[in-house]
């Protein structure tokens, strides 16, 4: 048997659990996933999937660009060239409890924000932009300031003369009112809620006047000295007469912010008189084993048919009685995360048999999941074809085969390409992005207490490419370690579907999705067996009219882009920096084409010029 010192064995294990954590729910995919991916020296070939029934659209042959194209149009802005000085950030303060469940009324904390109001004329509407469940202080630069691009609520205000407001969200970033850590109790998580969140909004925005306040002039110019100061500035909220009863807000938001963009338009119309809602999953379903079908949707035939037939023999093995077999295929499996490309195994040279048998086998068996950690915002071309590429191909030492690897040598030819491919890509070498561990914790809250979302695999899929070692009652049991007794047994959906989910029918909001986002499974264009197929429509309802009166509606006014992913037109990179490189992002936001901003863009000002005239009417 393989040996190995305690420390260097120590520093396997903690690389191995550190790669080994579950995929949690959150909408950016726990923390924002990180890969390199390998430059191929050769060119190889795969097959595109059929056009046919659930196996999606034919998918391009050619290699991904890492670069994003830069658009040579003399008529866009052009992007900042320097990072700008960033807003001051400003605070309100907000009730810890709006309704009175359990904090006494007048406990406040500080809720952070900032405007740009560089295209605003009084009259102008507001356009307020939710970061949801992150810290919103990197948003500040690309989202407000435009950096390196443009975004979707600073091109709204040039256009109608708006105010752009970007909020953050109770208990992310400084928003917090109570600190956020292992010791924060359940009595204080209570107050992380979908309706104390959306009463956020209400509060913030009726704190704003109605009408324009003058600093207090001076009483009488005989009683005050002629070297007084002037009069104070009116606090920064009362700059700006955009109270809602005069003036239209509207909303924007991508991912769980979409969410809470169309629940607010429903919720509190009079607040909120349109929103656009991007990527957003407003069906809560505690089982979404329905998040990797859009995964496998978009990959060529060849490589679905091996990802499939790889992640049942790994499962059926793990589960089997066989010990020997169970340990080595763990071995193998983990020598694959660890080792590197050109078959450099330095990275597992501390790996033994005895560490395998210690893996669990939900560990063990993700690995086969590690090319999808950064699918979300990349999706396949950018993503997943060079991993398909090498794995069909046999690393460049076989042409690949249309009915895939384990057709035409059997599935340990293929299990052995598999891992082949994920040494070869190396995922385990790439440090990535500092993870923000309240905004990890906030958000399983929320998943856990209301979200659901519990990604687990589907055994009874026949095509699925996620182990169903992965499970409901797995994800449960994370929530009821984490936080304890108080969390309920189950999240509670209800409170967040009440507002019509997959049903939902507002009038003022556009709906957007990608072809193959995950969320898209749990969003209005929905094509899994237990949704309502619905289908959107490019037709602008009337003002305050939903596209179609019936509650049961087929169609809703939106747009589902072609081969996009997750949040693809809130802003757009026309400058590639290192903050979008080795497949990072900042915010939720998919950098991979930048077609889906102008054309949903284009939309939404079409809908808002039908829609502005009647407010107040």
């Amino acid at each position: 048997m393989l040996t190995v010192d305690s420390e260097r064995g120590s520093e396997i294990m903690g690389n191995l659990r550190k790669k080994s954590k579950l995929l949690d729910s959150r909408m950016i995919s726990g923390v924002i996933f990180r890969l390199a991916l390998l430059a191929l020296g050769v060119q190889v070939t795969v097959f595109a999937r059929s056009s046919v029934g659930l196996h999606g659209p034919q998918i391009p042959l050619r290699a991904p660009s890492i670069g994003i194209g830069i658009r040579q149009d003399q008529n866009l802005a052009k992007p900042h060239d320097q990072p700008p000085v960033i807003n001051e950030a400003e605070f309100i303060a907000l009730p810890v409890d709006h309704f009175g469940h359990g904090s006494p009324s007048s406990e406040t904390f500080q809720n952070r924000f900032w405007v740009n109001a560089t295209y605003w004329k009084e009259g102008g509407p507001v356009f307020l932009f939710d970061s949801g469940e992150q810290d919103a202080e990197p948003l500040v630069p690309y989202y407000l300031q435009e950096f390196h691009g443009l975004s979707a609520v600073m091109r709204l205000a040039k256009r109608y003369n708006g105010l752009a407001i970007l909020w953050e969200h109770r208990f992310y970033g400084k928003s917090l009112p109570f600190p956020v850590n292992e010791n924060t109790t359940v009595e204080q998580w209570q107050f992380l809620n979908t309706e104390q969140a959306l009463e956020d909004i209400v509060f913030f925005a009726n704190s704003f006047p109605g009408q324009k306040v003058k600093a207090a002039p001076f009483s009488n110019a005989s009683t005050v000295p002629p070297s007084s100061p002037p009069p104070p500035p009116p606090p920064p909220l009362q700059k700006f007469p955009v109270h809602p009863s005069t003036t239209p807000w509207i909303m924007l938001g991508g991912s769980y912010p979409g969410i809470r963009s169309a629940l607010m338009r429903i919720r509190n119309p009079d607040t909120i008189f349109a929103s656009w809602a991007s990527s957003a999953p407003v069906q809560a379903q505690v089982d979404m084993s329905s998040y990797y079908k859009a995964a496998e949707r978009s990959l060529t035939r060849n490589c679905s048919a091996d990802w499939v037939a790889v992640t049942r023999h790994v499962d059926d093995t793990l589960k089997g009685g066989n010990e020997t077999d169970i340990v080595n295929m763990k071995f193998d499996l983990l020598k694959a995360r660890l080792s590197g490309p050109g078959g450099n195994t330095t990275g597992a040279a501390g790996l033994t048999l005895q560490i395998a048998k210690d893996t669990s086998n939900v560990d063990a068996a993700s690995i086969l999941m590690d090319p999808l950690d950064f699918y979300q915002y990349y999706g396949f071309k950018a993503s997943l074809l060079p991993f398909c590429n090498i794995l069909e191909t046999q690393n460049g030492t076989s042409a690949a085969f249309e009915s895939g690897l384990v057709a035409q040598f059997g599935v340990d030819t293929a299990f052995k390409s598999f891992l082949t491919a994920i040494a070869e890509i190396d995922y385990d070498s790439i440090p990535g992005n500092a993870d923000d561990p309240v905004q990890d914790r906030s958000w399983m809250w929320q998943y856990c207490s209301e979200y659901g979302y519990y990604q687990r695999g589907d055994s009874n899929n026949p095509l699925s490419i996620e182990t169903s070692f992965l499970s409901l009652e797995l994800f449960q049991e994370q929530c009821n370690q984490t936080f304890g007794k108080g969390l309920p047994a189950s999240p509670q959906v209800q409170n967040v579907n009440k507002y019509g989910g997959w049903n939902m029918n507002p009038s003022n909001v556009m709906f957007s999705n990608g072809e193959f986002d995950p969320w898209r499974t749990m969003g209005l264009a929905s094509i899994e067996s237990n949704s309502p197929k619905r289908t959107p429509s490019p037709i602008i309802p009337a003002c305050n009219k939903p596209l179609s009166e019936s509650s049961s509606a087929s169609t809703f006014f939106g747009i589902t882009y072609d081969n996009m992913v997750h949040v693809s037109d809130m802003r757009v990179l026309l400058v590639p920096d290192d903050n979008h490189s080795d497949f990072k992002t900042v915010g939720f936001y998919s950098p991979v084409s930048q077609e889906p901003f102008f054309t949903g863009l284009g939309l939404f000002q079409l809908a808002l010029d039908e829609w502005l005239p009647c407010f107040g009417k």
